[in-house]
């Protein structure tokens, strides 16, 4: 979808994750760079580069493009220190499980060789919190536990990038590499039930849709 100053969203044809490019006022802004040769695609078409790279957590389905992305352009990569953490481990980021996972979750029908990697922490790293300026309006992080150690939320006016958090038809895994249920009731959870209704949600699965009562029920929020 992508209408006006809506983001363009990349899907992944492996993972299904999401990449949502977010553009004002002539600035670009890469959330979740999940496959770079379809991002390259879309950043020519534009004829744009990237001014700064988000990421909502550190499973590898949403930074499998970020070092093909950080060899090729000059840009800011931002992340919660607890992603920057697991991101640099294979384990961690869930890339020496994904054919596992990939397979299983096809129902044993696909199978998908799926290679290791690790990547370089961001740039700039948050701790609970943090807002930044991005052309006529604010970038503001906050740092969410449950579905992994590092997971965030990335709100920008009415926008807001929820990474693996209320999926479309899904409920949060909290048993990957990185999660934690306990974290996700603590933390995740009644930051998410503040959500006003009418907010656009930007998932890292499936299509946006806005906050609304059905939504907060399926979520048991």
């Amino acid at each position: 979808m992508e209408n006006g100053l809506f983001p363009a969203r990349i899907v992944d044809p492996v993972t299904d994750s999401n990449c949502y490019l977010l553009v004002r006022e002539g600035r670009l802004a890469v959330i979740d760079p999940n496959n770079f040769e379809l991002l390259e695609e879309a950043l020519q078409k534009r004829n744009m580069t990237p001014d700064v790279v988000l990421l909502t957590h550190e499973h590898c389905d949403h930074i499998g493009g970020l070092n093909a992305l950080r060899e090729r352009y000059r840009t800011v990569v931002i992340g919660s220190s607890a992603c920057a953490r697991g991101m640099q481990s294979a384990k961690e980021n869930m890339s020496r499980l994904m054919e596992t996972f990939l397979y299983y979750k096809s129902g044993e029908k696909t199978f998908v060789h799926y290679r290791p990697f690790t990547c370089d922490p961001p740039d700039l790293q948050f701790g609970d919190s943090m807002a930044v300026p991005f052309a006529d309006g604010l970038l503001e992080f906050v740092s969410l536990p449950g579905h992994t150690h590092g997971s965030s939320v990335i709100r920008f006016g009415d926008l807001l990038f929820v990474g693996d958090y209320l999926l479309p038809g899904d409920r949060v895994l909290t048993r990957l590499p990185g999660g934690s249920e306990e974290e996700y009731e603590r933390y995740a959870k009644p930051w998410l039930r503040t959500i006003p209704d009418g907010m656009w949600i930007l998932p890292g699965h499936g299509e946006p849709y806005r906050m609304d009562e059905e939504v907060r029920i399926r979520h048991d929020l």
